[in-house]
């Protein structure tokens, strides 16, 4: 409706009224008809200025909003809290014009209220409510319309609003009995034919906020069909093409993207629907052909720069479709790259080009993916944690591949002679001054190329996968991991033992050293040199000594043994598993893991039916480890099933030990615990638990020595158990009461309690927000005023008060309040700290800002501890 002839609707009500009122007038009647006419105009103008105000911020409420397409949408979208902040201006005047013009307007006779636009004042000041998100004061509000005015069809109105309010809060019992109960007042004379046009769309809604799409769509249809809102019903369009293509009814979908599109919606949903009917396409349904040039079109115009991430991951799905995995791997890498500004599609094309590398065995291609992905995957991701999983288990893979690669590397380093060696980093160096030179000459012509890094862009011959200089990061991976291992020791021969004075050497051993420069070598530690002009920038991380050689090997045997588990445990990949396995035992067949390796070799050959291989490994470790586990198994499949048992009747043994112990049979438990450490010493979980059973009987029956000195050594032989701590209180009461020496200690452990915090939690409690902030950099006079200016901007209606205080000799303390709740103090902080007007005066300066309940703040000010308070704070306010 436009303006001007709701204009004439409204002048006409107010004439039929007036007429009315005359009418119900015995008596002075000129006087009353004089008044209602005042209070009319008057009325009219007030609300509609209300009306206005709504408008407006209803269409900024529409133009702000941002929908995530990744899901299927909602009818209504009414935004994030922030969104609901800015139409806090709006909104606050439609409540204060509503508020004027019931509070003067009014005109009630004999229960009767002879202004209509007091009514309708009511509703409109609860929408005004709802759609800043006060869903509390806006239900309570309908909720009065709803009963006080149920003769007039307004009241029809309120209950469709305050069933949109409980959908919003996600009532849904209460959302669905109201729809209901208006749905049974359908047929009444009086039902406004406005609200039976809207009841689809609310219906609808309320089923999807369920994720009930199967009860959503006939309502969509009914809506489509009598929604008198033209963008509503485009809504509607989408969500129907959405709930079609999730159940991959692709040809219902593309039709209804189809009309999304010709209905002219805002540009972002029609490039959605271009993009879901290209997601759409499967082998033999459509024209591939057309569709690709379209989306290829799309891709070079430049309104579309930012989505061309979404444009090349539809066209990766249509070369998947066509079978054409390379093109659709390229495509799919494109939209990785491409991807600046929409999280969820670099994540969605991340994870599923990791997929594919993954399912092809290219782990460390796969790792690299699901590492992009992880850095953005919300917590709410499907398969969150199984990704993770997935991220960390390939990630500690690619570590060790790089770990033998670099190693291995280093040492064919090492085997070269001096002069070989100086050449191939002297012609490194030369390359690198060459391209300075090229890069200087280019930026004197203006060219600005960027720097090209020699080290990195060099191709030699591969060496195990990966030469040394070819990757600057290799540079220093190397002092990394000797340091991961050994501690951060100097370089020197033996250089495991730390009281040696460093002997600094070098490639150069031929060269005479002076004195002084002896001296200084054997003071220095490890400098790693970075000057890529340097020889010893390419040399430094090169194993020079057997010593070293040793610490180089020693890396990749711990580097194979975990490559080899995480192949075969974590990704079940046997056949790589068997390679990695195979090639650890050729290169280190004497290493510390060489048990764990032949019997992960025994299983897999087992497992592949080659039983000539699987006996040869079974042999190894029946001879030469004859009392390990795994030579039990080998021998006894049953081992474990029989181990299990033997651990189940040490557990029976011990409940008639702790029987006998709580009725005082001392004797017997000695017996029960002797018997015990004879039949399962190998029990380490529950031989504790009889020994100290057995020394507590000892002292019972015994002198009080017996009791010390059996504790002693139970605490000796078994510091970790789970009785340590009750034996080491023991002991000390001995010391105490008997005088006996002071105990070895290694059983004792100091426990310290919690810190008990100073504050209470009590959300409900009438909160402040503070600012904390330096008093010497801060303009405190221009930091209240920007925040009454956001006070009356945004909150008018709240009154805030803002005061400030010194809180120490450095901060100063600036207070906004009362709120009622935490929550409503939280929904104000969240709009303060990102409002750049308030911040732009703290912008690089040491802030905090908190909300705090009114008994917590007399003590946070005696207190005067930030930091206290502020880890009370994250642990009962950030957590929401």
């Amino acid at each position: 409706m436009t303006k001007r002839l709701l204009n004439k609707y409204l002048l006409l009500t107010a004439t039929i009224s007036v007429l009315l009122l005359v009418n119900s007038c015995s008596t002075k009647k000129n006087t009353w008809t004089r008044r209602a006419y005042h209070n009319l105009t008057c009325h009219y103008n007030v609300y509609w200025n209300g009306m206005v105000s709504l408008n407006e911020g209803k269409q900024l409420l529409r133009d702000k909003v941002v929908d995530d397409h990744n899901n299927i949408l909602s009818v209504y979208n009414f935004g994030t809290k922030e969104d609901a902040v800015t139409l806090n201006p709006k909104m606050d005047r439609t409540i204060k014009k509503a508020s004027i013009g019931i509070q003067r307007h009014s005109m009630t006779f004999g229960g009767k209220e002879y202004i209509k636009w007091v009514k309708d004042s009511y509703l409109m000041m609860g929408k005004a409510h709802f759609y800043k998100q006060d869903y509390t004061s806006a239900r309570r509000v309908f909720d009065y319309v709803a009963k006080e005015y149920e003769s007039s069809p307004i009241h029809y109105d309120a209950i469709l609003w305050l069933a949109r309010t409980y959908i919003q809060t996600e009532r849904f019992e209460k959302a669905e009995a109201t729809l209901n109960l208006l749905q049974s007042k359908i047929n009444e004379p009086d039902f406004p034919r406005k609200v039976e046009r809207e009841m689809p769309a609310v219906y609808a809604d309320f089923y999807l906020s369920k994720r009930n799409y199967d009860a959503a769509y006939p309502y969509l249809e009914r809506g489509i069909e009598v929604s008198p809102d033209k963008y509503i019903v485009t809504r509607m369009y989408y969500i129907l093409g959405q709930i079609n293509q999730l159940e991959k009814n692709y040809d219902k979908a593309t039709e209804f993207y189809e009309k999304v599109i010709k209905r002219n919606p805002p540009y972002k949903m029609a490039f959605e629907a271009q993009m879901n009917i290209a997601n759409c396409y499967d082998e033999g349904s459509g024209d591939s052909k057309h569709i690709n040039k379209v989306l290829l079109k799309m891709a070079k115009e430049t309104k579309n720069k930012e989505y061309l991430d979404q444009i090349y991951y539809a066209l990766a799905q249509i070369a998947i479709s066509d079978k054409k995995d390379t093109l659709g791997i390229y495509y799919l890498k494109k939209s990785v790259s491409t991807s600046v500004s929409d999280p969820v599609q670099k994540t969605t094309s991340s994870l599923e080009l990791a997929d594919i590398y993954f399912n092809k065995g290219s782990y460390q291609d796969a790792q690299a993916y699901y590492d992009t992905a992880a850095m953005s995957l919300p917590k709410d991701y499907p398969d969150y944690e199984a990704i993770l999983s997935k991220t960390s288990v390939l990630s500690d893979l690619v570590t060790q591949v790089q770990v033998i690669k670099l190693q291995d590397s280093l040492q064919r380093l090492a085997m070269m002679d001096s002069t070989a060696l100086f050449a191939m980093v002297d012609k490194l160096i030369e390359d690198y001054e060459a391209e300075q030179e090229r890069i200087a000459e280019e930026k004197e012509q203006g060219q600005g190329t960027q720097f090209v890094d020699m080290t990195r862009t060099r191709t030699s011959q591969p060496l195990g996968g990966g030469w040394y200089f070819d990757n600057t990061a290799a540079l220093g991976r190397g002092r990394t991991e000797f340091i991961k291992k050994w501690g951060d020791r100097k370089l020197e021969d033996n250089w495991r033992l730390t009281d040696k004075r460093s002997v600094m050497q070098s490639y150069e051993d031929d060269e005479e050293l002076t004195e002084d420069d002896s001296e200084a070598k054997r003071d220095s530690t490890i400098v790693l040199v970075t000057n890529p002009r340097d020889r010893q920038f390419y040399l430094q991380h090169i194993p020079r000594t057997e010593e070293q050689l040793i610490v180089s090997d020693s890396l990749i045997v711990e580097a194979y043994n975990q490559l080899s588990y995480l192949y075969y445990e974590e990704l079940k990949d046997t056949a790589i598993a068997l390679d990695t396995y195979l090639e650890f035992q050729e290169k280190y067949p004497n290493n510390k893991y060489r048990l764990d390796s032949w019997y992960a070799l025994f299983k897999i050959y087992k497992d592949m039916g080659n039983v000539e291989e699987a006996n040869y490994y079974g042999n190894l470790i029946v001879s030469n480890y004859p009392e390990s586990n795994y030579a039990k198994v080998i021998q006894d499949p049953d081992y474990f099933v029989k181990l299990s048992q033997q651990q189940n009747e040490a557990a029976k043994l011990y409940e008639k030990t702790f029987k006998a112990f709580n009725r005082e049979q001392y004797y017997r438990v000695i017996n029960y615990s002797d018997q015990a450490a004879d039949l399962y010493p190998g029990d380490t979980g529950l031989i504790p638990k009889f020994l100290y059973l057995r020394a507590i009987s000892l002292g019972a029956v015994d002198v009080v020595d017996t009791l010390y000195s059996s504790l002693q050594a139970l605490i000796k032989e078994y510091p970790t158990s789970s009785v340590a701590p009750l034996a080491s209180s023991v002991i000390k009461t001995l010391q105490l009461e008997y005088g006996f020496g002071v105990p070895d200690g290694s059983g004792t452990n100091a426990t310290g309690e919690n810190e008990q915090s100073i504050y209470k939690f009590n959300p409900a409690e009438m909160h402040l927000v503070m600012i904390i902030v330096q008093s010497e950099e801060v303009n405190i006079s221009a930091l209240k005023i920007r925040i009454s200016d956001f006070n009356k901007k945004y909150f008018r209606l709240k009154r805030l008060r803002v005061k400030s205080l010194m809180l120490d000799d450095q901060h100063t303390l600036v207070t906004i309040g009362n709120f009622d709740s935490k929550d409503e103090a939280g929904n104000y902080l969240l709009a303060l700290k990102n409002d750049e007007y308030v911040v732009s005066g703290l912008q690089n300066k040491d802030f905090n800002v908190y909300s705090i309940s009114s008994s917590n703040y007399p003590v946070f000010y005696k207190d005067k501890d930030i930091v206290s308070y502020s880890k009370f704070y994250d642990e009962n306010y950030s957590r929401d």
